[in-house]
């Protein structure tokens, strides 16, 4: 009988360290492949950046930043994009003194980029932002009201 229990004992502390070692062999695995996916779509999305003249981080900040599915971009790129919209839009000044500015079209481009990189699905949703935005020469605040025309 303390035989069996013995070799019943070993039997099943070798099943487990067999189990363990697959389970980090396949974590490692997956983490692998996520790694290529990254690099392959930073590769892409930075040669699409030079393509329309942004200067961009180099693909491995690319990849690190925004991983294989677009990190916090694709979370809600809506709401970041309306942020970073509003606040790269404006002169800097706090209080009184800020005022829109006028927002590099390349910018909203770039953004459009990363959504069709990493988060196709959502590409729709961003148009729909972008075209909600009164693009004109003097500002791209959304819902802001074009410059009166002067009466001749």
């Amino acid at each position: 009988m303390t035989r069996r229990w013995v070799t019943y004992t070993a039997a099943a502390v070798l099943l487990l360290v067999l189990g363990a070692i697959m389970v980090v062999q396949f974590a490692g695995y997956q983490d692998r492949q996520d790694q290529r996916e990254a690099e392959q779509k930073a590769a892409t999305l930075h040669a699409a950046f030079a393509e329309i003249g942004i200067t961009a981080f180099d693909e491995e900040t690319i990849a690190r930043v925004l991983g294989s599915d677009g990190g916090g971009f694709c979370t809600d790129p809506a709401a970041l994009v309306d942020a970073t919209a509003n606040l790269g839009s404006t002169n800097g000044a706090a209080g009184p003194g800020i005022r829109p500015s006028v927002l590099d079209e390349r910018r909203l481009a770039g953004d459009r980029l990363v959504i069709e990189t990493y988060c196709p699905d959502q590409l729709e949703a961003f148009d729909d932002y972008v075209d909600s935005l009164r693009l004109d020469d003097t500002t791209t605040q959304p819902g802001s009201q074009p410059a009166p025309e002067e009466a001749p």
